[in-house]
C-alpha cells in the first residue's frame, strides 16, 4: 500500500473522510483551504515519497479572488455525484473537492436516499444545517456520526463515490 495522506479541510471533513476509509489511514485535519494549501506544500517537501490529497469545499474556487494559486497548476476532472477531483501537473498530489460545500454535499445526499436530517438533530434548511456542521465539535457529535453512518449504509451515490475515490489512492 503507497503511503498517502488525505489532508481534510474543515471538521466535518474529517469525520466523513474517518468513517471512510480505514482505520490505520494517515489523516492530518487542516483548518481551512489556505492551511491545506500550507500543508500540501509542506508534504511535498518534507514527505517527498507520499501521494497528497487535499479534500476542500468546491466553493472556493467559484471567486478567483479567494482561490488559491497554487490550485492554478491542477487539472481537474467532470464532478461526478457532487465530487470534482484534480491533480497537480507534475506532482503526486490531488485535490477532492466536495460541491458545494459539505454542508450542501450531505443534503444532496441525504435527499438522494430519502433520508430526513431532522431525525438526526438537523434543520434541512441549508443555512441553518451549515451552521451546524462547521462546529469545531462537530467529528464527536452522535447524531452527525449516526447521519454519516446511515448515508454508508444506504449508499448514497456522492458516499459511494467518494469511498471508491480515497480508497483507489490506497491501493493505486
Amino acid at each position: 500500500m503507497p503511503d498517502v495522506l488525505f489532508l481534510p479541510e474543515c471538521f466535518a471533513d474529517t469525520a466523513l473522510v474517518t468513517l471512510l476509509l480505514p482505520s490505520a489511514t494517515v489523516i492530518d485535519h487542516s483548518f481551512g483551504v489556505h492551511n491545506v494549501v500550507k500543508a500540501m506544500k509542506s508534504a511535498s517537501i518534507n514527505q517527498p515519497t507520499y501521494k497528497i490529497v487535499g479534500i476542500i469545499d468546491r466553493d472556493v474556487t467559484y471567486k478567483p479572488k479567494y482561490r488559491p494559486p497554487y490550485f492554478d497548476d491542477f487539472t481537474f476532472n467532470q464532478a461526478i455525484n457532487r465530487i470534482t477531483c484534480g491533480k497537480k501537473t507534475g506532482t503526486d498530489q490531488h485535490l477532492i473537492m466536495l460541491d458545494k460545500a459539505v454542508d450542501s454535499f450531505l443534503l444532496w445526499n441525504a435527499n438522494e436516499v430519502s433520508i430526513d436530517v431532522a431525525n438526526y438533530g438537523f434543520s434541512p434548511e441549508l443555512r441553518e444545517f451549515c451552521k451546524s456542521v462547521k462546529r469545531t465539535t462537530i467529528g464527536s457529535d452522535p447524531n452527525y456520526l449516526q447521519l454519516l453512518t446511515e448515508l454508508k449504509n444506504r449508499q448514497a451515490p456522492g458516499f459511494i463515490t467518494l469511498e471508491n475515490i480515497l480508497n483507489d489512492f490506497l491501493t493505486t
